[in-house]
């Protein structure tokens, strides 16, 4: 009969083993030796439903947005209590916590974050009001995309705000050299692997990250490509593992049971899209960029810093558009749809969903592979 590190045997296995060390202690070794096993037997008994109560308690934790509360549940589930603060409907980038969120967080004993904007200026503030709570950055080390032109971005938050996302961005990213070739690399899952490693040196680059005008900031939806979200699985795992022992076996088994699944993900999504490389979409808001850099598409905003077009820009992308015979206007649901629907108007084009926060993270990529197809064949049957 096999024993893995999780099962009740081998928990009530641990539990006599200190109950036997204990006793040795207290009455020595050949005193020990000669105690029957069954006494032994019946403190294990005593001890165990505490122990196993203990054990059976589902770990709390705190994610930002429901892709990753996704990936959390496939990889611990009922042994996790998952905490999103983002709802559906929401955005990320305007997002504050609710005064019972907050209150919620200042016992959560982990938050998994993945560097979407509120996190920049909440986390620190959650922090302080609950010193206990393990934050660990999924993010950190990922070659970093940023907004670039036609993807220009703010996010509207007020001056302070403004001041402590700009301090946070100076400190965090080290790869602003690469960014002018990130659509020649479409570096693949070991390569992200090689940015951990240069991590360490983040804060020197990010002073210089300052003085670079022309990066832009940074873009938040790092898990919209599936190479990078297997890097996430990989270190939620880790921390899951390590918070969980009990049940480390089993989180293992999910987590190569979910990375198998993204790679096949991964795989099927390149062969759909294939035909289309290098290929143009029109989008409201630029969340889709880490995906159409790993599938060698090119998308373009309709939003300019955060917010509608003027009369002008959109009478740009109009044009742009009909030169480009676009059939097909991409938006999500947490932003607002009044100019792209203007535009599709104008163009006599459909309006189609890209939704960056999904919960269920598999079926929204497939839904994006295909709505992304679907525009294509329009545009090419037009």
């Amino acid at each position: 009969m096999s024993m893995h590190a999780g099962s009740p045997l081998a928990s009530r296995q641990v539990l006599c083993e200190k109950l036997l060390s204990r006793v040795q202690r207290t009455l020595g070794p050949r005193a020990a030796r000669v105690l029957p096993l069954s006494v032994l037997g019946v403190l294990a008994a005593f001890a165990t439903p505490a122990a196993h109560a203990q054990d059976s308690a589902p770990l709390h934790v705190a994610v930002s947005v429901p892709p990753i509360a996704w990936m959390v549940d496939q990889l611990a589930g009922e042994h996790v209590e998952i905490t999103t603060l983002v709802k559906p409907g929401d955005s990320p980038h305007a997002y504050d916590p609710t005064p019972r969120q907050v209150a919620e967080l200042s016992t959560v004993p982990l938050y998994l974050a993945i560097g979407v904007p509120f996190e920049q200026v909440w986390l620190p503030r959650l922090v302080k009001n609950n010193a206990e709570m393990q934050v660990v950055h999924l993010e950190e080390g990922l070659n970093t995309r940023h907004f670039g032109s036609g993807e220009a971005h703010d996010h509207g938050h007020d001056e302070a705000h403004a001041h402590e996302q700009d301090a946070h961005h100076d400190g965090d990213h080290d790869d602003r050299d690469e960014y002018d070739e990130h659509h020649d690399e479409h570096a693949d899952h070991e390569a992200h692997e090689e940015h951990h490693d240069e991590h360490a040196d983040h804060q020197e680059h990010g002073a210089q990250h300052g003085e670079d005008e022309d990066l832009g900031e940074a873009d938040p939806h790092l898990w919209l490509d599936p190479q990078r979200m297997q890097t996430v699985v990989e270190r939620a795992a880790e921390v899951l593992e390590a918070r969980l022992p009990q049940h480390a076996g089993e989180i293992d088994a999910n987590e190569q049971r979910l990375l198998k699944t993204l790679s096949e993900l991964d795989a099927q999504i390149a062969q759909t899209l294939a035909p289309y490389k290098g290929r143009n979409f029109l989008i409201f808001h630029p969340s889709f960029g880490y995906f159409a850099d790993r599938y060698s598409l090119e998308q373009h905003a309709i939003e300019v810093s955060g917010r509608e077009p003027t009369p002008r820009e959109m009478a740009t992308l109009i044009t742009r558009a009909k030169d480009e015979n676009i059939g097909t206007i991409f938006v999500s649901g947490q932003f607002s749809q009044t100019a792209a629907k203007r535009i599709a108007s104008s163009l006599e084009a459909e309006v189609a969903v890209l939704d960056p926060l999904a919960e269920d993270y598999l079926d929204n990529l497939k839904h994006a592979t295909e709505a992304l197809k679907a525009g294509f064949e329009l545009t090419d049957s037009q």
